[in-house]
């Protein structure tokens, strides 16, 4: 499963760097092999719903935010197949390297500060006005201006294969 699980995983993030989006087709084979070899171990499917259903709840809302893309949460939902209910410890992890992703990457681009200042802002005004407001990044000039979230959450996996 670990092999496999790299194997997907190094093709999200090499479509995402190439074209910036995850294919479906790469998504939905991912997920139908997957599921074969998590049946083909036993693993009650139960834990294969709880690991696809916890990170489509979780991130759906960051999805609608404009915070994360749609093919990132269903490598998520792949990802969580075989981890069940685990995949909430993956989330976190995943968040984490992306965050520190995020930070390398805006620093890097001189862009940090303005980033954080947008950001700042953009929770103020979802404060006054009391409602979530869709987070629309007026910063980014071009594609390479975006973090591959695929990126993190490959590290994710193999920060929790190592450990």
């Amino acid at each position: 499963m670990v092999i496999w699980m790299l194997v997907f995983l190094s093709a999200a993030v090499f479509y995402d760097w190439k074209e910036f989006r995850i294919p479906n087709w790469l998504t939905g084979i991912g997920a139908v092999i997957t599921t074969g070899i998590c049946l083909w171990k036993g693993v009650e499917i139960a834990d294969i719903a709880a690991g696809v259903l916890l990170p489509f709840f979780i991130c759906i809302g960051l999805f609608y935010l404009g915070c994360l893309g749609g093919g990132d949460i269903k490598l998520l939902m792949v990802c969580g197949i075989p981890l069940g209910t685990y995949v909430f410890r993956f989330l976190v992890v995943s968040f984490l390297w992306n965050g520190v992703y995020a930070i390398i990457f805006l620093w890097r681009h001189g862009s940090f500060r303005l980033r954080l200042s947008y950001f700042i802002h953009y929770i103020s005004e979802c404060l006054e006005s009391r409602r979530l407001i869709p987070y629309q990044n007026r910063l980014q000039k071009s594609e390479e201006d975006q973090i591959h979230f695929s990126t993190g959450v490959l590290l994710a996996y193999l920060t929790l294969f190592v450990f």
